[in-house]
């Protein structure tokens, strides 16, 4: 890393320091991935006289990840209008995942994946988490020649946990909770590239009885989530 990037470093750091609370972990957590993010874009340029000479190979279709997150306690998509809001509570969740590119369009910036998730929840929770869901991946952004950037959504995914977290037991609406639940997920990822082998990612790790659609829950759980994936 470069001297510059050392001080812009330091400087966001000192900001940090002179707030407290919540909305300061929140900064953290999210400055600590987009500067991770910021290596890639140096890699690129590196790498950017070999593909002068060359074509960097595509993407394959298979990847392997592994993300950690703490528990927020607002609703779902709270984190996208009132961020400054979150409260993230001392409850955490590690995951690994295999995530398969079912199709990719050759006329618009969309993929369509399938992912399969193994998560174990601790301090506060205890259970253990299989997650089979799909997601829409969208490729297009205005910046990506400087920071590649992807989105991807899953809406209608399943989720079964070994057991249901007093957290999940008191929010759910029916005092009980549920094993089973649908599963959701917002994430964005960086990448030096779009075809970079690697990427980091931000994401929230979701749960929910879809307004009590599935066994009387009404709400759930929701974790703010940073990972690392490696496509194969």
């Amino acid at each position: 890393m470069r001297r510059h990037d050392f001080v812009v470093l330091s400087q966001w750091e000192a900001l940090l320091r002179s707030h407290r609370g919540q909305t300061v972990r929140f900064l953290r957590l999210t400055f600590l991935a987009i500067a991770l993010s910021a290596q890639f874009t140096q890699t690129a340029a590196a790498q950017s006289v070999a593909t002068d000479t060359q074509p960097i190979d595509e993407r394959g279709p298979l990847s392997v990840g592994l993300y950690a997150g703490e528990l927020y306690k607002h609703q779902y998509l709270s984190i996208l209008y009132r961020p400054q809001d979150i409260q993230l509570s001392p409850s955490y969740l590690v995951a690994a995942n295999i995530n398969y590119r079912i199709y990719k369009s050759a006329d618009i910036p969309i993929q369509f994946e399938g992912e399969f998730d193994i998560a174990k929840r601790f301090h506060g929770a205890d259970e253990f988490e299989v997650v089979l869901a799909p997601f829409v991946r969208w490729t297009s952004f205005p910046w990506n020649r400087l920071l590649y950037t992807n989105a991807r959504l899953g809406v209608a995914g399943l989720s079964y946990t070994s057991g249901v977290s007093a957290w999940e037991r008191d929010n759910s609406g029916n005092n009980r909770g549920s094993n089973f639940l649908q599963f959701g997920s917002m994430e964005v990822s960086f990448a030096a590239h779009e075809n970079a082998r690697s990427e980091v990612f931000v994401r929230v790790h979701h749960r929910s009885g879809v307004f009590g659609l599935i066994n009387g829950v009404n709400g759930g759980s929701n974790y703010l989530s940073f990972g690392f994936r490696v496509f194969l």
